[in-house]
């Protein structure tokens, strides 16, 4: 169904009339709905009656002007006569407000009851004219004719209602007497004031005839006065700058500038006013009026604000926009505004001033001139793994963005490492084609680096050479296995390479004695009940801890690899369980507290210096060092269950958010811990491994906004890397560094 944009209402709805009597007026208010300017026409249509007989009632003003959305328009309808000649009874009346511009109407229905004429009328009434025009301070004779017909003198009371009573000379009322059958004229002289206090418009009128003894009766008129004046059109200032600061701030921000545009309205036009850019340059620009549609009361003026928005170049010069303000009136009648149209001229600086624009070309020139310097590198997404090179004279990260980079240890900065002295830095050791979880320096050539991917291979690099050496491969049987979560090397023994991985496996890799590299098939494969996220060997190379889901820990006696016949490929972890392990596990969760596949130790870590103890971090942000030797010493020959509180030594939470990575001092005085809250904390330990007294909270020697997945510490026990998922984000990706942490 169409949208009918034409609003319109009437109170009250009923009326009274009586043939002879005083008139019935009331008013049809009507609202603008559309987008548009619009205007209105009445007409009003009695049941049984012809829509062209429309003279018992008289309509003010007869067609509307047109006005802009949202606006009003009140008519006045006035019966004086019977709209049915001889009908006595309600007769419904039906109004139709039309609108041409529109194209659409609207009906509304009023009730007129008509009472019968029961008395004789002796005086009448009439207006020779019915409707007159005048100008404001000019003088119109309202002609006013009365006849007895009565056979007896008769003294009348003459009234004229609906015009300001200030407006006729000599008042609104007269006192006649009319002799018998004679007939008489009489005049009302109307002199509308100054064109500021009488509107243009048009004024119904009453004259009313009443006598003692008579039926008084009345007619109507109307007074239309003319419209006069004009309506001044100014603009101050004519021309504005953006920003109105000038060339020396630089003013980033500002795109607009508002003129004031000043509309005296010396009319007697009740006005709106809109607002049209034109001109040379006015499609450079978009303009909004504050008011939307100003009111143009009259003999006021009106400051109207009109906002006009450009787009700024950054650099350049000057630039002056000229474009033309046309003011569009609501009522035409009088013609535009004086004058119609406002000159504006706007000029529009640079987002940098001149002077700034010279210091960055300037800085620019200096730049150019350092082209040929190291550009500085990153990864460009989160770092999983960092580690130290034996010597604590370089390190390497592994990311997600699937490579490896090496860093050069400059006092408390990470440098990248370029391919040659004449090539252009890149900082990359390797490109993996994977995501990198692990990375362990060989410490048997310590120019080679393992790095462990999210396609379960194991790559070999050369450091060195920056040349990938070598590729471990699963075996096709085990199929894929997602990440390689973590790697170890044998210390005193060269012979083995560990990788741990989320299937539940832990893969031994054996170096050929003849060539000295490592086999592509893995030689021992050690079945695990839970996805291994950590792995950490002892000093003395004797147990393996493997760590991962339901917080669970697992110990290896390595001594039995030797043992074990060259055909036993396919281990359990009870074919290398330390003795005084039951079945070699057991859970760091507390006794009273359930866990499940997603509670885990995330990181790993024996002591340098006290061969029995070993630090666990987990997903609930705690922290515990075990005794891993601690057995019944009465049943030495027995496998013992071993639960948390027996073993432990110390346990702490650090945060309510997972603690990711471990680390001890060389010697073994300290842990540094960080994760999920990105703090890195350094904790005081005894000889026993427990928290020194000093130090309960832990010291904080730097925090993140992001979380922290790995950590290393140099040899020296002086500096701490870490990596996470701090990264600063710009416009062609993201940009992630290590960071190197004095340890004081």
């Amino acid at each position: 169904m169409e949208q009918n944009f034409i609003n319109a209402s009437v109170s009250p709805q009923t009326h009274t009339f009586r043939p002879g009597s005083q008139s019935v007026a009331f008013k049809v208010i009507v609202i603008n709905d559309s987008d548009q300017h619009a205007d209105f026409k009445l007409e009003v249509i009695p049941a049984g009656a012809s829509p062209t007989s429309n003279q018992w009632y008289r309509l003010s003003p007869e067609i509307s002007a047109a006005k802009p959305p949202g606006s009003s328009t009140e008519f006045q309808i006035i019966i004086f006569d019977s709209p049915i000649p001889g009908f006595v009874g309600t007769a419904s009346l039906r109004i139709r407000i039309v609108s041409p511009r529109l194209r659409q109407e609207r009906t509304l229905v009023v009730h007129l009851r008509i009472e019968a004429d029961d008395k004789v009328k002796s005086v009448s009434v009439e207006l020779p004219v019915q409707k007159f025009q005048v100008y404001p301070r000019n003088t119109a004779n309202i002609a006013v004719r009365l006849r007895n017909w009565s056979h007896k003198p008769i003294d009348v009371v003459l009234r004229l209602t609906g015009i300001e009573a200030s407006w006729l000379n000599g008042g609104a009322e007269r006192r006649l007497l009319l002799e018998a059958n004679t007939q008489l004229e009489t005049i009302f002289p109307c002199q509308p004031p100054s064109s500021n206090q009488a509107l243009s418009r048009e004024y119904p009128f009453t004259v009313q005839a009443t006598s003692r003894d008579s039926y008084s009766n009345s007619t109507q008129g109307l007074l239309e006065v003319l419209p006069v004046g004009f309506v001044e059109f100014k603009a101050t200032p004519s021309q504005l700058t953006i920003p109105r600061r000038g060339w020396w701030i630089p003013d980033w921000k500002s795109n607009s500038a508002t003129f004031d545009l000043l509309f005296k309205n010396v009319s007697n036009l009740q006005q709106q006013v809109d607002i049209q850019l034109q001109g040379a340059n006015y499609r450079q620009c978009s303009s909004k009026l504050f008011p939307e549609y100003a009111e143009l009361p009259l003999g006021q003026t009106t400051n109207v604000k009109l906002q006009v928005k450009t787009k700024r170049p950054w650099v350049g010069w000057l630039k002056t926009l000229r474009f033309d303000a046309k003011a569009i009136l609501s009522d035409q009648r009088l013609g535009g505004a004086d004058p119609t149209t406002q000159a504006l001229e706007l000029k529009v600086l640079p987002i940098l001033p001149l002077w700034l624009q010279l210091a960055l070309i300037a800085l620019l020139l200096l730049l150019l001139s350092l082209l040929f310097k190291p550009e500085l590198v990153a990864h460009t997404d989160s770092i999983n793994v960092v580690r130290f090179s034996a010597d604590a004279l370089s390190a390497v990260s592994g990311s997600n963005d699937s490579t490896v980079r090496r860093w050069r240890v400059n006092g408390s900065k990470l440098d990248p490492e370029g391919e040659s002295q004449t090539q252009k830095v890149k900082g990359i050791l390797g490109e993996t084609k994977g995501e990198v979880f692990s990375l362990r320096f060989d410490p048997h050539k310590n120019n080679r680096v393992a790095a462990g991917m999210k396609n379960s291979v194991i790559q070999l690099w050369n450091v060195a050479k920056r040349e990938k050496e070598a590729e471990l491969k699963l075996p096709d049987f085990l199929g894929k296995t997602d990440k390689v979560f973590d790697l170890v090397f044998t210390q005193n023994d060269k012979r083995y390479l560990i990788s741990g991985y989320p299937n539940r496996k832990v893969l031994v890799w054996v170096r050929d004695s003849a060539t000295e590299e490592f086999q592509p098939q893995p030689q021992r494969i050690i079945n695990i009940d839970y996805d291994v996220y950590s792995m950490a060997l002892s000093r003395d190379d004797k147990t393996l801890a493997v760590a991962g889901n339901f917080k669970s820990l697992t110990l290896l006696d390595l001594n039995k690899l030797n043992t074990l016949p060259q055909q036993n490929n396919n281990l359990t972890k009870d074919d290398l369980v330390k003795l005084n392990l039951s079945k070699g596990k057991f859970s760091v969760a507390d006794d009273n507290i359930g866990y499940g596949s997603n509670d885990r130790i995330f990181s790993v870590a024996f002591s340098p210096q006290n061969s029995n103890l070993l630090a666990t971090a987990d997903s609930d942000g705690y922290i515990t060092i075990l005794d891993y030797q601690c057995q019944n010493s009465t049943k030495p020959d027995q496998q013992q269950v071993l639960h948390q509180k027996q073993c432990e030594r110390a346990r702490w939470q650090v945060s309510s958010g997972a603690v990711r990575s471990i680390a001890f001092t060389s010697d073994g005085k300290k842990l540094v811990s960080a994760g999920d809250d990105g703090r890195v904390l350094v904790w005081q330990l005894t000889s026993e491994g427990k928290l020194s007294t000093e130090a309960v909270k832990g010291k904080q020697i730097a925090k993140r906004d992001h979380l922290i997945n790995s950590i290393d510490i140099n040899s020296q026990g002086d500096m701490v890397i870490i990596g996470g998922e701090e990264c600063e984000k710009r416009q062609n990706g993201k940009k992630c560094l290590p960071h190197l942490i004095p340890l004081n």
